[in-house]
Formats: structure tokens, C-alpha cells, sequence
């Protein structure tokens, strides 16, 4: 999990890729998307959000994602 600009960015194990605003009344899911190439063992490395740019490692291979604000 990585938080940037009041998001939560989350990875879970299978790698899909979830987009989360905090709120303490209800879950709010802004987005999803599947990690394409994914390989079979657990996704287990954390997401890094840099200069707004998503980094996504799965074993050897580094996906990046413009994820900056309009």
C-alpha cells in the first residue's frame, strides 16, 4: 500500500491494482485494474508513487503509470 495526494493506492496479492479515497464513514473505491504479464507466485512488492509516476514490480519485470492529477 502507498498513499499519495489523500489516495490510497493498494496492490493486492493477485495484483490488481486499487485506487482508494479515505473516508471514516464508507469504503470508496475510485478505480481498479488488473496488472497485465502477471506471473503466478504472490505479488508481494509495494507500490511507489514518485514525481507522479506508479511504479508496479512483479519479479522482473517494472510497470510505470502516469498517475498525476489534472
Amino acid at each position: 500500500m502507498a498513499v499519495a495526494d489523500n489516495r490510497i493506492y493498494y496492490r493486492t496479492e493477485d495484483g490488481t491494482m486499487l485506487l482508494i479515497e479515505p473516508s471514516s464513514k464508507e469504503y470508496l473505491e475510485r478505480g481498479r485494474f488488473e496488472q497485465p504479464d502477471r506471473t503466478r507466485p504472490p505479488a508481494w512488492a509495494h507500490p511507489v508513487i514518485a514525481n507522479g509516476k506508479l511504479y508496479v514490480r512483479d519479479q522482473d519485470t517494472l510497470f510505470c503509470y502516469d498517475v498525476k492529477r489534472p
